[in-house]
């Protein structure tokens, strides 16, 4: 049957008219809500894209600048956290890429070249933001941010499939309700249509339908909030995510400018900042005549402390001096850690020199009071160097090399000490740089020869052992010991050279044994440096099983001031050695600041009483006294007594009055050469 509507009813041509117009309000009104909602939801993703685009380049910009790739990669590797932004790209005004994150490799990204368009563009699933990394108006790069679109397709189709449910309901309503319920239609779809205008016009959706009614266009009222409701709670999201980006990126830059400009540890002025410090006063102290001062500070002992109780130890050591410096200086832009135990200090306003040396003896006597770590008792001092403006110089660079190089020369006078520059230390810096390259040579070229001191019973005269002595010719001329040990010490070649001498000490050794002399103990030197490491013994072990030597014909040496200050790790060292096989002596003793505590508690066979109170025998009072009660100190503790540098019989009889027992000096014998020393095997 044909259907024609010139011969169906009025009724259903009026209901045919009704949900014609009704069908085409809805339409149109779903049209625009779709449209607008789309629409608004790309221009958000625009937005939020460009919003975070922003941020990200004006975040790198330092990145460029400084050719930092480490941390333009951290910054762009925060956009992991941010849902949606799937990769970002870096690239340098050249358009050659300078640093990127992917989250997946499923993204094919756009060629970028000087013809490439800015802004957003929307190419398959994937939305592109390409804009230019601008520092004072100057483009040093460009950034490329994608944000995938699926989400918005997944929208479209919820929202196309609530409309076509709100549709076919509004069309059954009124169908059911005919003209009857046209008045109330009508009123209901003129305020969804308002909403409409509004949020199109306003671009907010924070309104709702007032729908009370519970029939169909009620669902629709409902229908039409949910969706409102979605896509402000999707706004919001985006405004948090654009905060949370905005913080990250604040963070970020904040994190950058503290490693640029700050010491990671003790959060003083690093050597950039300071630099920076220096030129800038030196231009005022310039404009207004005046004088400033430039200190360099070097921690004494702490390599000890550093090597011996770990770098976790150190650096908290290094802490508590910042924090006492900063004490004293109030203004902490003018303090700086130079790098590892070094410090530098820049004062300004000088009204006279004494001012300086004032501050140097607050800062010496600071820095020498014990600090007290985890109920440790750790004790550093210091020395400081210090240079003029304009006095030694009015270049920042030279300055600051000037102080270093007073330093050295005030760490030559002994600890606690500073020195103000003087022309005359650029030789000595010279000639000590010289000898550091000749040192090394020397150990390479096995340039150095030992010889041996004997050593004998003091009541009997027979030879108890020797002790070995590094000497050094260069260029046909003999360089002290008391030269070239210290200066060795100050370029960390001190473990190198007490290596060789190990080696050779036990090489020779072994030529005696095959010689088949009379074994003797042998002593050595060895610094604190080499006793505090954690594989001390096991590099003993390997020299003597190479030469086959027995540890107890090795006396091993260390000074009085190296066992003051040694750490609960040279103390394990010590006994492990002790234990091992080999003889333990303190040389120089006297000339430190003694501790009985440690006398007890360390392994100790021998005490070496200093050569300078063996001179003063019989000449004073007050030192005869003190070897007294060394020797009577070493004998309640059961220890052997090596009195050395002895050259007269009277130093002779009082020793033996005294009860030594051990005699080392000039009065039996000098150094000798191996071959000479042994004569007295025999």
């Amino acid at each position: 049957m044909k259907f024609n509507l010139k011969n169906t009813s009025f009724f259903s041509k009026q209901l045919f008219a009704t949900l014609g117009v009704n069908f085409l309000s809805l339409a149109v009104v779903v049209s625009l809500l779709y449209s607008n909602v789309v629409d608004d939801y790309k221009n958000d993703l625009v937005n939020m894209l460009q919003s975070q685009s922003t941020l990200l380049a004006e975040a790198s910009s330092s990145s460029l600048l400084f050719d930092d790739v480490k941390s333009a990669n951290e910054l762009l590797n925060s956009i992991n956290n941010l849902s949606g932004t799937r990769f970002a790209s870096l690239y340098k005004s050249d358009f050659t890429l300078f640093a990127s994150f992917q989250k997946d490799d499923s993204i094919d990204v756009p060629e970028i070249n000087k013809n490439s368009k800015f802004g957003a563009i929307f190419v398959d699933d994937n939305l592109f933001y390409l804009m230019p990394v601008e520092f004072y108006k100057d483009t040093i790069g460009y950034l490329l941010l994608s944000s995938d679109t699926k989400h918005l397709e997944e929208q479209q189709a919820r929202f196309v499939e609530t409309l076509l449910v709100v549709l076919v309901i509004s069309m059954v309503v009124s169908y059911l309700l005919l003209w009857r319920l046209q008045k109330t239609i009508s009123k209901p779809i003129s305020k969804l249509v308002s909403l409409v205008r509004y949020v199109s016009s306003t671009r907010t959706y924070n309104r709702r339908l007032d729908i009370s009614s519970g029939d169909e266009l009620g669902e629709l009222g409902k229908g039409v909030n949910s969706i409102l409701d979605t896509v402000e709670t999707h706004q919001e999201q985006l405004n948090q995510h654009n905060q949370e980006l905005e913080e990250l990126v604040r963070l970020r830059t904040t994190q950058l400018y503290q490693r640029a400009n700050f010491d990671g540890l003790t959060s003083l002025s690093n050597r950039h900042t300071f630099i920076e410090r220096l030129e800038k006063e030196m231009l005022v102290a310039g404009n207004e005549k005046c004088e400033l001062a430039v200190m360099f500070l070097d921690l004494d002992r702490f390599k000890i402390i550093n090597d011996s109780l770990g770098h976790a130890m150190g650096d908290r050591v290094l802490i508590e001096v910042a924090d006492r410096l900063t004490k004293i200086i109030t203004n902490t832009q003018n303090v700086c850690r130079w790098g590892g135990d070094e410090f530098v200090i820049l004062i300004t306003n000088i009204c006279d020199r004494n001012q300086v040396n004032i501050l140097a003896t607050r800062i010496i006597e600071s820095l020498s009071q014990t600090i007290f770590i985890d109920s440790q008792a750790l004790h550093v001092s210091t020395c400081i160097g210090i240079a003029m403006y304009p006095e030694h110089d009015t270049d920042a660079s030279a300055l600051l090399k000037y102080a270093d190089t007073s330093m050295y020369d005030a760490k030559s006078k002994g600890h606690g000490k500073f020195s103000f520059f003087d022309n005359h230390m650029l030789v000595t810096s010279r000639r000590k740089l010289s000898m550091e390259n000749k040192i090394r040579s020397a150990i390479e070229n096995d340039s150095f020869t030992m010889v041996y001191q004997p050593q004998f019973a003091a009541k009997t005269g027979e030879l108890h052992g020797v002790e070995a002595l590094i000497r050094w010719k260069d260029e046909g001329k003999y360089i002290s010991p008391a030269e070239f040990i210290p200066t060795a010490e100050e370029a960390g070649l001190i473990n190198q050279l007490s290596m060789w001498v190990i080696k050779h000490v036990c090489m020779q050794i072994s030529e005696w044994k095959r010689l088949g002399l009379k074994p003797v103990t042998v002593a050595i030197n060895l610094p604190g440096s080499l006793i505090g490491q954690q594989d001390c013994l096991d590099i003993l072990k390997s020299v003597l099983t190479y030469y086959d030597i027995s540890p107890s014909l090795l006396e091993i040496e260390i000074t009085e001031n190296m066992f003051i200050a040694s750490t609960d790790l040279a103390v394990d060292n010590l006994l492990a050695l002790k234990q091992f096989g080999f003889v333990i002596s303190i040389d120089d003793f006297g000339t430190g600041y003694s501790c009985m505590s440690y006398l007890s508690n360390l392994p100790i066979d021998k005490l070496k009483i200093d050569g300078g109170f063996i001179r003063k025998l019989g000449k004073e009072k007050a030192n005869d006294g003190i070897v007294q009660a060394i020797m009577t100190l070493a004998k309640s503790l059961n220890l052997i007594t090596v009195a050395e540098c002895v050259e007269t019989q009277q130093e002779l009889e009082t020793l033996k009055a005294l009860d030594c027992d051990i005699i080392q000096g000039y009065l039996f014998s000098k150094p000798l050469p191996p071959d000479e020393v042994s004569t007295h095997f025999k």
